[in-house]
């Protein structure tokens, strides 16, 4: 893929290692066969080469993510299907960190996001809090048609 940085952009390692990863894809779209978000969505920003378009569009252009960008990075599995398939070597998963990177950087997630991603990086790391969430949510579970009108 070609690429337009300028020799200033090019100054910063991540944008440097990022433009070496976009330079070896050569859109043949192999990868997009083995996504899941792919296969199940069907839309093409939900693959790895609608992302690295994606991805390749903020970086050259220092541009701050917005919430179309973020919501297709944030659909990657990071899985690696899309990696093993490549015929071109493409480095996908360190693009992707690099986009995430940026993404922190620069935009500004809702509140909700912000406290359900908190919530989350709280509980799923630790197995002991997860068993005790699973519980807590067992014995929630007679109270849900209760909040069913409740639209997050």
């Amino acid at each position: 893929m070609q690429t337009n940085f300028t020799a200033e952009q090019l100054k910063d390692p991540g944008v440097a290692e990022s433009e070496k990863i976009l330079r070896k894809c050569v859109h043949c779209g192999f990868c997009t066969a083995t996504c899941p978000t792919y296969v199940t969505l069907g839309n093409e920003l939900d693959s790895p080469r609608g992302r690295i378009y994606l991805i390749k569009d903020m970086l050259e252009n220092n541009r701050p993510a917005d919430e179309q960008v973020v919501t297709h990075i944030d659909r990657c599995l990071s899985c690696l299907a899309c990696m093993t398939t490549c015929p071109s070597g493409v480095n996908y998963m360190h693009l992707v960190d690099h986009a995430r990177a940026h993404i922190e950087k620069t935009y500004q997630r809702p509140l909700a996001d912000r406290l359900i991603r908190g919530l989350l990086a709280l509980v799923l790391p630790y197995p002991a809090r997860f068993r005790a969430s699973l519980y807590a949510a067992r014995l929630g579970r007679p109270f849900a048609p209760l909040f069913s009108a409740i639209k997050p």
